[in-house]
């Protein structure tokens, strides 16, 4: 537990605020009335199997099925059920990762700025974390050091820059990772909400041998306390993935995994997303045109049209100051860098909130 020396407490939402810190799903929107019927459908059945140890750590066998299919036409994944480990979300899916991967001292190519929960679990394996340049491109691969035992991206929405990693940066990393008999850890945490396209082919399916291991969630799509994720890996990898799950906790619990195998196969996933995908992306839009009705040129956006936030740099070093006193939260992007941030950076989060109250905040 050595390297376990911090507390992760949840960022308090300030009662009175216009919360521009939080980038979550909108749970008014999801539909629980919806949700509620096939748990109970699902209880009326009583399927003693569900209720009871499961035959395998690796997860409840339709919803596999399930996922297999959903990666692969969303996110053209290279899958087979067998493939696919269900997690308690993409946390555990890093933190198993981790475990699997890594020796104390192990160097680690991470993203600059990069996600703060995976700096975490990397930290608590005591491995050293290489701070790697990101650009309007995603992770410079050119900068990725030659001794990294792993690589973690982000490369459809890179966090926090919004960046996607080009095509070309991401066969580079795949020859890389060959190369140096590494391994490329893809978290894909929000791809769905794209808003000038479809969502991009994920890493993983690049090519049929890639040393990628494919990291997804349903918090984002559908609500955070579904603690339900999954992590895709490379067949020779899939038995020692499935011990590690069971020596940390047996098996994800197998009612909620069956209620979401139903919300999958009967198409209800697909229309919340195609739903909330216009709604988020019209908040989005709200968001950058108060942005620049207010600051102008002196608020610079990155990252393509896509998620569920927005990293902006101000030129006014007041901002801060104004925010809290009209009583409006933001988040300070300096907490994603390992290295001296830039002044006046901030996460601005707009799925949660309605457009009156987002042009109201800026």
């Amino acid at each position: 537990g050595a390297g376990l020396r911090d507390d992760f407490p949840r960022r308090p939402r300030l009662a009175g605020h216009i919360d521009l810190s939080y980038w979550g799903p909108d749970l008014a929107q999801f539909p629980f009335a919806l949700w509620r019927k096939l748990l109970l459908r699902r209880m009326r059945k009583f399927d003693a199997t569900i209720f009871d140890y499961a035959d395998s750590s690796r997860g409840y066998e339709p919803l596999r099925q399930e996922i297999a299919a959903y990666a692969a036409r969303s996110r053209a994944v290279r899958c087979t059920p067998e493939q696919v480990i269900v997690v308690n979300g993409s946390q555990q899916a890093l933190e198993l990762c981790a475990r699997l991967f890594l020796e104390p001292g192990d160097q680690v190519a991470f993203e600059n700025p990069g996600y703060l929960g995976t700096r975490h679990i990397m930290s608590a394996y005591r491995a050293r974390l290489l701070p790697t340049r990101v650009d309007a491109e995603g992770i410079v691969v050119a900068d990725v050091a030659k001794n990294a035992r792993l690589v973690y991206v982000t490369p459809s929405h890179q966090f926090p820059t919004g960046a996607v990693l080009s095509l070309a940066r991401r066969l580079a990393l795949i020859e890389w990772a060959r190369g140096n008999r590494a391994v490329i850890v893809e978290d894909d945490y929000d791809s769905e909400y794209r808003y000038s396209g479809p969502p991009l082919p994920a890493m993983q399916g690049l090519a049929a041998d890639a040393p990628v291991v494919y990291c997804g969630t349903f918090s984002k799509v559908m609500f955070p306390a579904l603690r339900i994720g999954y992590v895709i890996v490379p067949p020779s990898l899939v038995d020692v993935f499935a011990r590690a799950k069971w020596l940390t906790d047996r098996h994800t619990p197998l009612l909620e995994q069956a209620v979401l195998t139903d919300f999958l196969s009967e198409g209800h996933l697909d229309r919340h997303i195609r739903r909330m995908r216009r709604h988020y992306g019209r908040r989005r839009e709200v968001l950058a045109e108060a942005l620049d009705r207010h600051f102008g040129a002196g608020a610079q956006t990155t990252g393509d049209p896509a998620g569920m936030h927005m990293l902006v740099r101000f030129d006014d070093a007041a901002v801060r100051e104004r925010a809290a006193a009209n009583k409006v939260q933001l988040a300070d992007a300096g907490t994603y860098y390992l290295t001296k941030p830039p002044r006046n950076e901030f996460v601005l989060g707009f799925s949660a909130l309605g457009e009156h109250t987002i042009r109201e905040g800026i």
